[in-house]
């Protein structure tokens, strides 16, 4: 679908340029932002001679693509709306690889927030774009709904299919890691806790390690929950070999 195409590209050009905006999306699309922002949030309908300049503006010049983008806007299938289980296998691996999703789901638990984009956006400071295709995957996966305006959760947890593939999880993983580092030269101390503990240990005691740390995980969250939440924070909990096996 146009609009749904129109996203990923504003999506895929907030990652490469963080200061990407959606006037300059529009720019590049000959349009005005009220315009497009009204039409990315299904707020306007769309005519043929919009969708054609918007088309033009997205570069597409393969004929036969820009005519399947424009058809698909005006004619809909039966069974659109309910996708086939590999396609949710993909939102939910793009979620899990993602840690924008994770904050968004959080963001909406605090009280009295607003859950419009524009919000979203500035609270935890990631491109227009990219809480707009994060808000359209949630969507999907009805782990979050739109009224009057507003997002709001579904209360649904997420289930993640069996085969998600294990390289999302690794870039999951990657990623946190990689904000923990932006927080330990960005935030001041009283705000984060990073620390460690480096030991020698019994291999034979890390599969009970692991349950404990699970458990710690729970009860903390519990702990933190409890209140009125006004932040959303992340916890990394790294145990992992500085040794190198013994070589026989």
């Amino acid at each position: 679908m146009l609009i749904e195409h129109m996203k990923r590209t504003f999506a895929e050009r907030c990652r490469k340029n963080s200061s990407y905006s959606l006037r300059a999306f529009s720019r590049s699309l000959g349009m005005d932002s009220s315009t497009v922002s009204a039409i990315l949030k299904g707020k306007r309908p769309l005519t043929i001679k919009t969708a054609q300049k918007i088309v033009e503006g997205l570069n597409i010049t393969n004929p036969v693509e820009a005519q399947a983008l424009i058809m698909s806007t005006f004619v809909k299938e039966e069974n659109e709306a309910v996708p086939n289980y590999s396609e949710l296998a993909m939102e939910s691996a793009e979620a899990i690889s993602s840690w924008q999703h994770f904050a968004i789901l959080a963001l909406l638990e605090i009280k009295d927030f607003k859950g419009q984009e524009r919000n979203i956006s500035e609270r935890l400071n990631i491109p227009f774009g990219i809480v707009s295709e994060c808000l359209v995957r949630l969507e999907k996966l009805s782990l979050i709904e739109n009224k009057n305006g507003l997002w709001q959760l579904t209360g649904k947890n997420m289930a993640t299919p069996s085969q998600i593939p294990s390289a999302a999880l690794r870039e999951g993983h990657r990623q946190y890691i990689s904000k923990a580092l932006h927080s330990l030269e960005a935030d001041p101390v009283e705000a984060r806790d990073i620390s460690g503990i480096t030991m020698a240990i019994s291999k034979s005691r890390l599969p009970e390690a692991k349950v404990m740390i699970q458990d710690f995980r729970r009860r903390l969250s519990t702990y933190l929950e409890d209140g009125e939440r006004d932040a959303v924070y992340r916890l990394n909990i790294q145990l992992f070999p500085l040794s190198q096996e013994k070589k026989s």
